[in-house]
């Protein structure tokens, strides 16, 4: 059931998805820059309808107390996510753009630097207490003042969103997997922050927080992350049965999944597939997709003429596809969704000779290249 919601997922996403995942990354910068736009004028506006609504004499400026530093106001923040921009636009790029990236990402960090250096230089020196400088705590914080106490509750959301996307790129349980972990990663980051805004409840009560000392080590939920890690990787390495991923047959082998169409693009229409069992049928040119990868990232085709391409998903409850693309990344052939365990045959229309590439629109680190000779 997993699966098949995971594949209808994929499937009605790709009438909204550009189906050249390249020219949709390069949209993400554009994208980014549109909402860093939309950010900078919402927050030009606020600033420009703010302050008092009332006629009379000016706001006076604020004084800072004696012998405490108060930083300025600083552009080094802006200049630095204008510096990641361009840095990450360099990582989608390429070429050209990655060191013109890093060069103004590093121009930017050195201005924050200096700045931040001078801010330091101005700090008043001394160990000892100034005029107007807030008691040094022993031990505790002052009466009013709450600070957060250490937690390790940032680690675990981190390590539980990396099983996230895991799980979304291998799909099938582990995605299942990776939703359990990062749901009980928030439930205790929820319970943790419960309990602190009691205990400043009660510091507005007497004056008072007890931060409890240093925290425990949450041997609990690490044992049940690494519990669930060891589970995703038998289930992905298929020593453990995935049930999910489809209707075994009287003999226990996987049911193929029946009735795919091949799609065509510009070079040609592709007629209808014949679903086959899980075992390779004939055929001129077999593709097989395992691990999240192709068993053969170099395959050749009769030029000229049709052929009849196998494709071989091995990937339980994994979705795959093939797409051939030209040189200039236009796709030429185009098989539908088929997940795994399953095979079926496509009858691919005439390629030119030359050199192609064939990727997986659902996993774009899964590359080839077709000779067509």
């Amino acid at each position: 059931m997993i699966e098949q919601l995971w594949s209808s997922l994929i499937a009605f996403s790709q009438q909204f998805v550009v189906p050249d995942w390249g020219g949709l990354v390069l949209l993400i910068p554009v994208g980014l820059a549109a909402i860093v736009f939309l950010y900078i004028t919402w927050t030009i506006l606020r600033f420009a309808s703010a302050g008092p609504k009332r006629r009379g004499r000016g706001r006076r400026p604020p004084v800072t107390p004696a012998g405490i530093h108060m930083p300025g106001p600083s552009f080094a923040p802006l200049l630095a996510a204008v510096g990641a921009f361009f840095m990450v636009f360099g990582m989608v790029a390429g070429g050209l753009w990655l060191l013109v990236g890093g060069v103004i990402l590093a121009i930017t960090l050195l201005y924050w630097g200096r700045e931040e250096m001078r801010n330091y230089d101005r700090v008043p020196a001394g160990g000892g207490a100034v005029v107007g400088a807030l008691p040094v705590p022993s031990g505790t914080p002052p009466e009013g003042v709450h600070i957060p106490p250490p937690s390790f509750r940032p680690l675990l959301a981190a390590i539980g969103a990396t099983l996230l996307v895991g799980g979304l790129i291998v799909g099938g349980w582990a995605l299942v997997l990776g939703l359990v972990a990062m749901v009980l990663v928030l439930l205790g980051w929820l319970r943790d922050a419960r309990r602190e805004y009691a205990a400043v409840e009660e510091a507005d009560r007497t004056g008072h927080l007890d931060l409890g000392g240093a925290p425990s080590w949450p041997k609990a939920v690490f044992a049940a992350l690494a519990i669930i890690v060891v589970l995703a990787l038998l289930v992905t390495a298929r020593i453990v049965p995935d049930t999910g991923s489809g209707t075994a047959t009287a003999s226990g082998a996987p049911a193929a999944s029946g009735g795919p169409v091949a799609s065509g693009a510009a070079g040609g229409g592709g007629t209808a597939a014949s679903a086959a069992p899980s075992a390779k049928p004939a055929a001129d040119v077999v593709i097989t997709a395992k691990g999240i990868a192709w068993a053969e990232t170099a395959v050749a085709i009769p030029a000229g003429k049709p052929f009849k391409l196998a494709f071989d998903n091995q990937d339980p409850g994994t979705p795959h596809d093939v797409v051939i693309k030209d040189a200039g990344g236009a796709e030429i052939f185009k098989t539908p969704l088929l997940t795994g365990v399953a095979v079926s045959v496509y009858d691919v229309p005439a390629i030119p000779a030359g050199q192609y590439t064939f990727a997986c629109t659902v996993h774009p680190n899964m590359q080839g290249t077709v000779t067509a000779q």
